[in-house]
């Protein structure tokens, strides 16, 4: 006789959970592992979000809540959350979800360059915060739904990164760099990229890029946060000119403000 398995959400959630840290438990042996474990848990983070919407109304898990035939994506659940179920995600966790989503997109759509000291900061804060998530909302321990030597190995990595970063911080701190010169590492969420004297680097993860001044509103940010437009310059001449996101999409709209576009 076929035997039929039925999973709840929250089942599925904590199966992908405990997958994320038999990942985490291989990699030691296959570090290419780890873009397993991340991918799993960004998918349990998902079903945590589609079963605390469910719990408020169970047609909140559908994209078309008029047809009901596909579910919320991750950035959709957590919109919702926010503003149907009233749920609290702090700046510095909903950054994590983000970046964690985007690594999972890599590893399922394109090709994927990583290192475990990139990975390792965004799976723990992303685990911790499922923890707390599972606290508030749940009314449970996360831990009571994961393998005890799984358990272990997630205590083992945010240990790890907190050693991490306090040799960061005890770095910079020999270094004299000011607070000012102190971002956050788009790659692993470390408050320990430095753009000090042109090192733009991490001393958490080493994940390095230029960091650039737009050239309208003279703040400074990560090249991959600016765009090259080209602008006229004396006449005909042309010019290319590094713009943050925001004021390239100013000088986009108004360009087509200015555009005095004649049919005949």
């Amino acid at each position: 006789m076929m035997r039929k398995l039925k999973l709840t959400l929250l089942d599925n959630c904590h199966s992908f959970l405990n997958e994320a840290l038999r990942n985490v438990v291989e990699s030691e042996k296959d570090h290419h592992r780890w873009h397993f474990a991340l991918l799993f848990l960004v998918q349990s983070v998902e079903l945590a979000f589609k079963e605390k919407l469910r719990q408020e109304h169970p047609v909140l898990i559908f994209k078309d809540v008029d047809d009901p035939r596909f579910t919320v994506s991750l950035d959709q659940a957590l919109r919702r959350l926010r503003s149907i179920s009233k749920v609290q995600v702090t700046d510095s966790d909903a950054a994590a979800i983000r970046t964690a989503r985007e690594w999972r997109n890599l590893v399922v759509h394109s090709e994927f360059e990583f290192t475990e000291d990139s990975l390792k900061p965004v799976f723990a804060q992303l685990l911790g915060f499922l923890a707390d998530f599972h606290t508030r909302h749940f009314k449970f321990a996360l831990s009571d739904y994961v393998q005890p030597e799984y358990w272990k190995a997630a205590l083992a990595i945010s240990e790890y990164v907190s050693e991490l970063q306090h040799r960061a911080q005890t770095r910079i701190a020999e270094e004299r760099i000011e607070g000012e010169f102190v971002w956050k590492c788009p790659s692993c969420l470390s408050g320990t990229f430095i753009i000090q004297d042109g090192i733009d680097a991490c001393y958490v993860c080493n994940y390095q890029e230029p960091v650039v001044q737009c050239e309208h509103c003279d703040e400074m940010y990560f090249e991959s946060d600016t765009e090259q437009l080209t602008e006229l310059y004396g006449g005909d001449r042309e010019i290319n000119i590094t713009l943050c996101n925001d004021c390239a999409a100013k000088e986009r709209q108004r360009d087509s403000d200015n555009f005095d576009w004649d049919p005949n």
